[in-house]
């Protein structure tokens, strides 16, 4: 799961700003890294069915930030494709795609998918009806602009409860990737329900390929640390995110 690819030292450029969405953002020198350590290691790159299964690894792209291009482009450069999930209420703002971008990157071959509507900070805690409206009105939206409904949604901020699942089911995806860090698929009714592994700004290549591997050394200590981080979300959230503020300052810092 990546999210922006920058220029070094430019993390305003695309996507939300501030420092806890900079902790999610990678440079461009080091996105073209991984990928080359990536095609290196013989890791097999696929695309997701709707069922949720697919061959060999797959890259996503969260938030709909115009540099999706620059993302995109380097996976082309080595015959890969991506899945970008939009926010759809940021289209055509700035630092986000527009609809001629995202009309692009479907012709190219990418999967265009719902990133939600408006990015809540907590999906999780929505009422029934908003959440309805989060996945629909997005769902309608790229619809419009790409000509058939998307099948696929990656929920924001990792903010996940059976309520979200439930509202995506209902308005019509067939399959939903969340931030849990794991590779087990499970269903909701007709809805498919997949996990992923979060690479930020600090990741290395030899984990980004321990991941698509499926290595215990690179996938369990992300495991632990998101059960962690789970568990302090839902017990405080207010103490969750002065955290998250905390990190995202030190990553700038950095």
């Amino acid at each position: 799961m990546y999210h922006d690819v920058v220029e070094a030292g430019d993390m305003e450029v695309s996507g939300f700003h501030g420092p806890d969405a900079a902790r999610y953002k990678i440079s461009r020198d080091r996105f073209k890294e991984h990928l080359d350590r990536l095609a290196a290691a013989g890791v097999s790159m696929g695309m997701l069915s709707l069922d949720g299964r697919g061959a060999g690894a797959v890259l996503t792209f969260d938030d709909g930030g115009s540099a999706s291009m620059v993302a995109a482009e380097e996976l082309e450069r080595r015959g890969w494709r991506g899945h970008f999930f939009v926010t759809t209420g940021r289209i055509g703002t700035p630092e986000f795609l527009g609809e001629d971008q995202l009309r692009e990157l479907a012709a190219r071959g990418h999967v265009i998918g719902s990133h939600s509507h408006s990015h809540p900070a907590r999906m999780g805690d929505l009422e029934p009806k908003r959440l309805i409206e989060e996945w629909s009105l997005s769902r309608d939206e790229l619809e419009r602009i790409l000509g058939e409904p998307p099948g696929m949604a990656s929920v924001p901020g990792g903010h996940l409860s059976e309520a979200v699942v439930r509202a995506a089911a209902r308005t019509g995806y067939r399959l939903l990737l969340t931030s849990e860090p794991s590779t087990r698929l499970r269903h909701s009714g007709d809805l498919a329900v997949l996990g992923r592994y979060a690479v930020l700004s600090s990741t290395s290549p030899g984990r980004v390929i321990g991941f698509a591997r499926g290595a215990a050394w690179s996938c369990t200590s992300q495991r632990a640390a998101w059960r962690v981080k789970s568990f302090v979300k839902r017990r405080s959230p207010a103490a969750f995110d002065a955290a998250r503020r905390a990190r995202g300052l030190r990553s700038l810092e950095r």
